[in-house]
């Protein structure tokens, strides 16, 4: 006899996803009871830490993680990890313990509607009536959080059943990529001909599809420079290449103003656009042609101008470029212009980005969370899946999910760069770094403030605002309760050393370096 537990496991591990990130509660262990050998159960502390160790995990294995709530409780304690996943495209089977069947009718304790109140942020949210029907609706999942746009899925699983004698599961091979129409590249091609000034986005799609290169080749082909969308949740090309010119801002107005200077804007795999404050004005120029392509049909239904073309961004690419012949653009776009490196003590947040953009190594996996000095990053980028920021806007991704990256692998350097405030989110993902020698270099950046919050109210004018300063939290505390190594920096020569020495070491380490508390202009 094979139980329902043994047929879940088999499909998990024929689509090799043999690692669970979770937080187990009573109604889980079920599942749980005499746990594979071949699979490993990573343990956070809160569920919004788990989700997020998924998220990192599955952007570095490019498969699906699986995830592991507790019931309704630990679904809603992970609400807003999901709200992210669901904005990242991140491929996640996420599964909760439900109360047993035979006792649900008086809506017993740890009962919980969590099919509904999760579905506006995940793909398909099911809980199977039959228990033998669990195994079948895993494999569903798999392939639904594979498919284009990615993202989550959730399984409510009964605690009852477990242990029932179930048949076994076909598991499929699904082709996921869609191909563009090829009439419309067509069009594109004609228009790019026919076009003096050239500018091209290239959005979090052209990393997840591991398409850097071909978008390189792309702008060089052109000579056009290259924006990275708003607020841009994954790096998609190089950093410190030519054509480069840096993110585009995330308002109506100075987004218009930029590229309203060309004829023709390309954006592969992102939104067109994504704003953030309310900056009135013009979409774009009239005399602006745009085109979107896009794996995601919501994404193309709610852009704002131009004409979507619906595909994978990889293959459009690689479909496109035989189309086209080696161009100059008429004029150009001013390069992006380094910042003067003003030394001083304590250090503003922008001059210790100029520092860790020249010692934290081009392989490095980097998750940024510092709302404040995000902007000011020096990194040196120059392969896919290295630099990652959330991508809802909602905080305590970048540290959980950077153990989550180094995890899946160990031959690139991981480091986390986060708000004092940001660190708060999921500190606790400390221990699961220490726990399981996740070798991620933390570098908690402390002004004692949420400064991205005062410089939106400087722009909106809004003064007297509570609650945006937080001082006397104790990170070398912190550090040593949950196990990770720790230094403090003071003196800005000593950045760089120290940094590149915790890198090096391969070891769950966090940096603490108070920066001043300067409030820059949002925009």
């Amino acid at each position: 006899m094979t139980s329902v537990r043994e047929r879940i496991f088999q499909v998990l591990r024929v689509h090799g996803l043999d690692v669970i990130f979770g937080n187990p509660g009573s109604t889980e262990l079920p599942l749980l009871e005499s746990f594979q050998g071949d699979f490993s159960y990573i343990l956070g502390l809160q569920e919004a830490s788990v989700l997020a160790m998924a998220v990192g995990y599955a952007f570095q294995s490019d498969n699906a993680a699986v995830v592991n709530l507790h019931t309704a409780a630990g679904v809603g304690n992970a609400m807003g990890a999901i709200v992210t996943a669901w904005h990242a495209q991140a491929p996640l089977i996420i599964t909760a313990g439900q109360q047993d069947r035979r006792q649900i009718w008086t809506e017993p304790f740890l009962w919980g509607r969590q099919v509904d109140f999760v579905s506006p942020y995940v793909k398909w949210s099911v809980e199977p009536h039959r228990s033998v029907d669990v195994p079948q609706a895993i494999e569903r999942a798999y392939h639904m959080a594979m498919s284009d746009p990615r993202g989550p899925v959730f399984v409510s699983i009964p605690m009852d059943g477990m242990d029932d004698e179930c048949p076994p599961v076909e598991t499929r091979n699904v082709s996921y990529k869609i191909a563009p129409d090829p009439s419309i590249l067509l069009e594109i091609a004609s228009a790019i001909s026919k076009a003096k000034r050239i500018a091209l986005i290239a959005g979090e799609q052209v990393d997840a599809t591991n398409s850097m290169s071909e978008m390189v080749k792309l702008a060089e082909l052109l000579g056009s420079p290259v924006f990275l969308p708003p607020i841009a949740s994954r790096w998609s090309f190089p950093s410190r290449h030519d054509l480069f010119r840096g993110e585009l801002p995330a308002a109506m107005k100075p987004i218009s103003d930029i590229l309203s200077s060309f004829d023709l804007v390309l954006v592969f795999g992102t939104s067109v656009f994504l704003y953030y404050p309310y900056v009135p004005g013009p979409v774009i120029g009239t005399g602006t042609r745009v085109f979107q392509i896009t794996n995601d049909s919501g994404m193309a239904s709610r852009a704002a101008t131009g004409k979507s073309v619906i595909a994978d961004v990889s293959l459009a690419l690689k479909q496109l470029i035989p189309l086209l012949k080696r161009r100059e653009n008429e004029g150009s776009f001013p390069k992006r212009q380094p910042r003067e490196r003003k030394r001083s003590v304590p250090p503003t947040s922008e001059y210790v980005e100029h520092v860790l953009g020249d010692v934290i190594p081009s392989n490095a996996v980097v998750f940024h969370e510092a709302p404040t000095s995000e902007r000011f990053s020096q990194l040196n980028i120059v392969q896919p899946k290295s630099h990652f920021v959330t991508a809802s806007g909602g905080l305590g991704f970048a540290m959980p999910a950077a153990v989550g990256a180094a995890i899946a692998q160990t031959e690139r350097p991981v480091v986390s760069i986060v708000g004092d405030g940001s660190a708060q989110y999921c500190i606790q993902s400390l221990w699961s770094a220490a726990n399981y020698q996740a070798a991620v270099t933390f570098i908690v950046l402390n002004n004692a403030e949420y400064a991205i919050l005062k410089s939106f109210g400087m722009m909106l004018h809004e003064e007297g605002l509570p609650g945006l300063d937080i001082p006397g939290i104790d990170f070398e505390g912190l550090a040593n309760g949950y196990g990770v190594g720790f230094k403090r920096i003071i003196d800005p020569d000593q950045i760089a050393p120290i940094v590149r020495e915790t890198i090096e070491s391969r070891r769950p380490s966090l940096i603490e370096i108070p920066i001043d508390r300067h409030v820059a202009p949002l925009l």
